[in-house]
């Protein structure tokens, strides 16, 4: 996490809607202690995350060489659990992609697709993942401006649990209230981000499906679970995401927390209706440099 070479990873919008947080108010205590906790996330299943690629599995061979490798007396802190995952993913995908290689003749792309999803399943098998279950609000020892280059090490921090949508949210009592959003300037998106809030397009509507002809984006599923969070005032993670400095890969920074102040439907590039959500960054956190 932070690299000491940084690039911005989405540029500043001129035409950010006016007076963030104007029409919101402090978050609903009343509702807040209803929620006070670790809650349960909808979690999609590991093999829904990768139905459309190849076997994730590790061999047992390489399961029992981790295990003895790190074997420990030592009961690790929070932090130190946080910063152990990301060592041993970095540590698990260089190997698998160098198996990789050496069984595709070192065809850097083939041997690279996918093993993010690999190295997250087998870590996740092995019990490393931490911060779970998913939350709402801010996850342990995770720094506004830390970096990640996956979303499978987002999800094994638990920042983001649904490595295949941009919006993640758990259900409480019935009612769908987001966690954390990931941005994107891809697509028909182009989130936009100001200095106190952002403007970010919701989910839906087949606007990254090859194959497949855009659609209307409804109220379902994150979108709603935004507005949830818009009406109850809840906070939400957001996380930064882009190209890599160095042209390698996506480039996911932590953002802190913000809230739902309002949205609204527009025509997206695709002439089909999109959902706009404007939400304002919480003062007082610290910013990202």
């Amino acid at each position: 996490m932070n690299p000491s070479q940084k690039q911005p990873v989405v540029r500043a919008s001129t035409d950010f809607p006016p007076d963030c947080g104007s029409s919101s108010s402090v978050p609903d205590e009343a509702f807040k202690k209803s929620i006070t906790g670790d809650v349960v996330v909808e979690n999609p299943s590991v093999g829904h995350a990768v139905a459309d690629s190849e076997h994730v599995g590790v061999s047992l061979r390489e399961g029992q060489e981790f295990r003895n490798s790190h074997q420990d007396d030592h009961v690790p802190t929070p932090g130190e659990k946080v910063h152990e995952v990301l060592r041993v993913f970095k540590e698990v995908f260089r190997q698998l992609d160098r198996d990789k290689q050496a069984r595709r003749g070192g065809d850097l792309y083939e041997a690279t697709a996918r093993i993010d999803l690999k190295t997250q399943v087998f870590l996740e098998k092995e019990g490393k993942n931490v911060n779970t279950p998913n939350r709402i609000g801010q996850v342990p020892k995770i720094q506004i401006g830390d970096e990640f280059q996956y979303k499978a090490e987002l999800r094994l921090v638990g920042l983001h649990f649904r490595t295949m949508s941009g919006i993640d949210y758990v259900e409480i009592g019935g009612v769908k209230l987001a966690t954390s959003i990931v941005s994107s300037d891809r697509y028909d998106f182009n989130d936009k981000f100001a200095a106190d809030g952002m403007v970010y397009t919701g989910e839906g509507g087949n606007m990254i499906s090859k194959g497949k002809k855009a659609e209307d984006q409804r109220m379902i599923k994150g979108n709603l679970a935004l507005a949830n969070s818009m009406r109850h005032k809840t906070e939400v993670r957001v996380i930064r995401g882009g190209e890599r400095w160095d042209g390698k890969g996506k480039h996911y920074v932590y953002d802190g927390l913000y809230l739902v102040d309002k949205y609204w439907l527009e025509k997206g590039a695709s002439g089909k209706s999109v959902y706009k959500f404007k939400l304002c960054r919480i003062p007082g956190q610290a910013p990202v440099i």
